[in-house]
């Protein structure tokens, strides 16, 4: 077992991948939800992108391809153009659930899950570890090669516990978005797309259980934990 107690990262995303990736999980997401999925969290990544550029969503675009080609195209004017997808993806559950929560968390998972098996990416480590920090550490490792990691730092705790600690996520503009409208957890709580994610991720790896909460937003770092059940 590794001997450290935390992992910082400090890259930056690479936009265009995540934004590819993020569609994805809108495509896994609509092979539990059905075609209506795709078509809500579409409209509403389409309206969070024109709103960022200060523009009218253009009457052209119709569908989850042209949504993601409005938003690479303009990753020079808004670089974080991957929030407009995740927008969609939290509206989408939204209103198909009455809230994002327990259900988007395996959701989530679901999605995560079936990207990650389809890509290949963590074949290598699934089930090479039942620790949730090293877990997330061998992750990260494979996010910075694949330039999907963000500035992070993990603080391992008592009783397979980790602490995420985040001061400048790119995630932000979403989860902002999220507070505004109200989108919170069914049981309770704020929502935070970097724990869930991570969450998720573990499960795969460890083959365990986990769950998240977010305890503070923004001041200026979001922190939270991730914690087995």
């Amino acid at each position: 077992m590794s001997l450290k107690n935390e992992i910082i990262v400090d890259t930056v995303p690479d936009s265009q991948i995540s934004v590819i990736f993020v569609k994805s999980a809108i495509e896994e997401n609509e092979k539990i939800y059905g075609p209506i999925f795709t078509r809500i969290a579409s409209e509403h990544a389409l309206q969070f992108e024109a709103e960022k550029l200060m523009d009218k969503p253009p009457e052209n675009i119709q569908n989850l391809q042209e949504v993601t080609n409005y938003i690479i195209n303009n990753l020079d004017k808004y670089p974080n153009g991957y929030c407009a997808l995740m927008y969609g993806i939290a509206k989408a559950e939204s209103k198909l659930q009455g809230s994002t929560g327990a259900g988007s968390k395996r959701s989530a998972f679901s999605a995560m899950k079936s990207i990650i098996e389809s890509s290949g990416m963590l074949n290598s480590v699934i089930g090479t570890t039942g620790d949730l920090f090293e877990a997330l550490d061998k992750f990260e490792e494979i996010g910075k090669m694949v330039k999907t990691a963000i500035p992070l730092r993990f603080i391992r705790g008592e009783n397979n516990e980790v602490t995420m600690v985040s001061k400048n996520c790119p995630y932000k503009d979403a989860c902002r978005a999220f507070i505004n409208e109200g989108i919170g957890r069914l049981v309770g709580g704020q929502e935070c797309i970097n724990i869930i994610c991570h969450a998720a991720v573990a499960e795969i790896i460890t083959k365990k259980r986990f769950d998240y909460k977010l305890y503070e937003f923004d001041k200026p770092e979001c922190r939270g934990k991730i914690f087995e059940v």
